[in-house]
């Protein structure tokens, strides 16, 4: 499964204006498909030697597994996807592992080094990103930039809470306190987001020292456009705005190949995804993450996608196409896109309660039980949007039952004969 674009790349990274050596370091590996921006910890002696001791432990575990990475190039199915997602996980566990162990031998008992980490690892049309700590990664798409990462830090954990607002979180102190890095302790929690990506799409890796002078909106020109993907403008933008930490930014560009013949964009499930209900107040970085768990189908005209009283493990969304809706013969409905059905399956295994069959040739996005457990297991913040919409849709199908029972019951009080006197 080849890549349907040139994969381009250009990476910075500058001392800034206050501080004295550059804690930062990136790894920019076009064999491997492995990008990587890590920013040292400075409250800790030796950031440096972790930031590099990070880029260099990830490539070798990617190096020594590249066996995933060439499976999935050459046909990628969910299996080789996991291995992909597995290889890049593994390979930073074990850069974590390896700092914390360094930090014991260069600093004494009980100093600490460690860094941050920004990477992705592109094999087969997709990006498989891995986040930890306050670096980001965006995705720039159709003139807009989208943070793909949650900042790992005090401030981003107050603002989930409804401690603060963003507003405040501004102008609020300690805004550098990260709450994830590597090397602190022998292992850490990775963020791991899949993001398919299409020609002319762009993802920005980059530090602190970036993102907190430059917004996001910033960077689409110069990320989209730019002859080095705006690395020289930006990082040069953010030394003018105070420069007060170390900078690094890392742009990948997938340029359009003259050559392939043009693929169905991956943005496509995204708006589908984000016109159904179901995900109306999903982000767009959630929606990536929804997307990602999503199995393309297309079905033909008159197909028997399930009937009554078989085992619910399966929702379905409407790209495009129709289905009918039936109950012992009878119609019940016809649904367009980007109407969803059987998402009873996700609370939990019942049997299924009518049939559904396509009246058109139709395309749907299917997601099993299992995927969508494993999905609000990872993030407890889409699980509560999509708990909320799910007992949302559910209230308005009591409330159209009972209206119906109520309304049975006036039609047989009205038509009932006179009781005797």
């Amino acid at each position: 499964m080849s890549q349907p674009f040139d994969l381009q790349s250009w990476a910075v990274s500058e001392v800034g204006r206050v501080r004295k050596h550059n804690e930062d370091s990136y790894l920019l590996d076009t064999s491997l498909g492995l990008y990587v921006v890590c920013d040292g910890m400075g409250g800790f002696k030796r950031g440096e030697v972790a930031s590099a001791l990070a880029c260099s432990v990830v490539r070798e575990a990617v190096q020594a597994g590249r066996r995933a990475l060439e499976l999935h190039n050459r046909a990628g199915s969910a299996s080789t996807a996991a291995a992909v997602a597995a290889l890049l996980q593994n390979a930073v566990q074990r850069a974590c592992g390896e700092i914390y162990e360094a930090s014991t031998a260069l600093t004494g008992d009980g100093g600490r080094m460690g860094t941050t980490l920004d990477a992705v690892l592109v094999s087969g049309g997709t990006a498989f990103t891995a986040h930890v700590g306050d670096g980001r990664i965006y995705l720039v798409r159709d003139g807009e930039a989208h943070q793909v990462t949650e900042d790992h830090s005090l401030i981003q954990q107050q603002i989930r809470e409804g401690l603060i607002t963003p507003d405040e979180a501004r102008r609020a102190r300690n805004k550098n306190v990260i709450t994830r890095a590597l090397g602190v302790f022998p292992s850490v929690l990775v963020d791991l987001l899949p993001v398919d990506l299409g020609p002319g799409d762009a993802l920005v890796l980059c530090s602190d020292g970036l993102h907190g002078y430059i917004g996001g909106s910033e960077l689409v020109g110069p990320a989209a456009d730019g002859a080095d993907g705006g690395c020289e403008q930006l990082v040069a933008l953010a030394n003018t705005r105070g420069g007060r930490d170390n900078i690094t930014m890392l742009t990948l560009r997938a340029e359009v190949v003259a050559s392939e013949q043009p693929s169905e964009a991956p943005t496509h499930h995204i708006d589908v995804l984000r016109r159904c209900d179901l995900f109306s107040f999903c982000t767009y970085r959630e929606l990536v993450q929804v997307a990602a768990l999503c199995e393309p189908r297309q079905v033909p005209a008159d197909t028997l996608l399930f009937q009554e009283d078989d085992l619910g493990k399966e929702a379905f969304i409407l790209e495009s196409g129709g289905v009918e809706i039936t109950r012992g013969g009878v119609s019940l409905a016809r649904l367009e896109p980007p109407a969803y059905f059987g998402e009873m399956s996700f609370i939990d295994s019942p049997r299924r309660s009518a049939t559904v069959r396509t009246t058109s040739p139709s395309r749907f996005l299917v997601m099993s039980r299992n995927d969508f457990l494993r999905l609000v297991r990872q993030d407890s913040t889409l699980a509560t949007k999509l708990m909320w919409r799910l007992l949302h849709h559910l209230s308005r199908m009591v409330r159209s039952t009972n209206a119906r029972v109520l309304a049975g019951v006036t039609t047989l009080e009205l038509e009932s004969p006179d009781e005797p006197k």
